[in-house]
């Protein structure tokens, strides 16, 4: 994922699991009034108008359910009246153990169409 490190303010509630470093704490979203569908190499997310507001790219196999996602916001960029226009995201699905997530991509969506659910969850 290409990231502009000089303009991206970066998320503070991220942190690690004390006892397992390769757990990461956060707080997790869900997609909103948006479809996802291939394009190209990434999936876009598009409104219902069919403009584009971001993309995802996956790193599971396509034929794999690609509708459970959740979202990790990591960083935002905002314009230069402080609004928020971009998250960048990594991209997660539910594991079969409560409040567990795996990563399966990550990506980059305008600010309109995430909604945040606020729970704190394991991503592993």
């Amino acid at each position: 994922m290409d990231i502009p490190f000089g303009i991206i303010n970066w998320i503070n509630n991220l942190r690690f699991n004390k006892r397992r470093e390769l757990v990461l704490i956060a707080y997790i979203g869900k997609f909103w009034d948006c479809i996802i569908e291939p394009d190209r190499k990434h999936y876009a997310i598009l409104d219902f108008g069919r403009t584009k507001k971001g993309w995802i790219q996956y790193n599971v196999e396509e034929d794999e359910d690609l509708f459970k996602e959740r979202y990790i916001i990591v960083g935002k960029k905002s314009s230069e009246d402080g609004d928020v226009k971009e998250y960048y995201i990594l991209v997660v699905r539910p594991t079969s153990v409560y409040g567990k997530y795996k990563r399966i991509g990550v990506g980059l969506i305008q600010s309109d169409y995430v909604v945040r659910q606020r729970f704190k969850v394991q991503v592993i």
